[in-house]
């Protein structure tokens, strides 16, 4: 088995090679349904277009989960083996089912968003030929929204994120017949650390108590609770005790 850093970076990769393409041809399937009016009669872009395309992005995020789940497997794996036990992997576990659901919902409302974006080009007006390039530009790939950008911090995150609750889910439930155990902070103490994560480093919290990072409650590193600036791109990861 990879050590943990091996196993994450490679993650990461694959993760992000899934996500880029994902928005890469759900981009390309909806700037065709959006400006079909103006492509065909020279009409204006049709947002309604974007609710076309929605299976089709629907069906990539599913894939998508069906790999984060897969980390968060070896989150849990890797939690157990800090305490020296062997549990079976259970996704359905409250807490991390509870957060690939969160997971899920947050990607699943990128059409929501895509859509408001679109009615926004639109509501600036001007000759059908402006609106219409307005909104190529916005659902390029490569335009306007930098997009690629998107889809690698959404990478990095979900990657770390099912890790850390996979690891954090096993805790709890093998609290439950070894008792009060307990979990360390660890950075990864290079320079695009933290200052807050970085001072956070070897904290260490009961199972169910929170860390407390940069002002903010979390109970494992990248906690959604935690505000985007706190959370989004980090790189930490938790360790399991049996003593403090």
């Amino acid at each position: 088995m990879p050590s943990v850093s091996g196993f994450l970076d490679a993650a990461e990769r694959a993760i992000t090679t899934v996500v880029l393409a994902a928005y890469r041809t759900w981009l390309a399937a909806v700037r065709a349904a959006v400006l079909a009016p103006y492509n065909r009669f020279r009409l204006s872009p049709d947002p309604n277009g974007v609710w076309m395309a929605s299976p089709l992005w629907n069906g990539r995020i599913d894939r998508l989960m069906a790999d984060l789940r897969q980390i968060a497997r070896r989150g849990w794996i890797d939690a157990a083996r800090d305490l020296n036990e062997d549990l079976p992997f259970d996704v359905q576990s409250e807490i991390l089912s509870d957060q690939l659901q969160r997971t899920r919902n947050l990607m699943v409302r990128t059409p929501d968003e895509v859509y408001r974006r679109v009615i926004e080009e639109l509501g600036k007006g001007g000759p059908v030929d402006e609106q219409a390039e307005r909104v190529r530009r916005l659902l390029e790939f490569e335009g306007v929204e930098n997009w690629e950008s998107r889809a690698r911090t959404v990478a990095t995150t979900e990657v770390h994120r099912a890790y850390a609750f996979g690891g954090l889910a096993a805790a709890q439930r093998l609290q439950l017949r070894l008792g009060t155990l307990f979990k360390r902070w660890d950075s990864m103490r290079d320079a695009a650390v933290r200052n807050g994560h970085r001072r956070a480093h070897h904290q260490v919290r009961a199972v169910n108590q929170p860390f407390e990072v940069s002002g903010e409650h979390l109970m494992a590193p990248l906690d959604p609770s935690g505000s985007p600036s706190n959370v989004i791109n980090c790189r930490c990861r938790a360790e399991y005790l049996r003593r403090r």
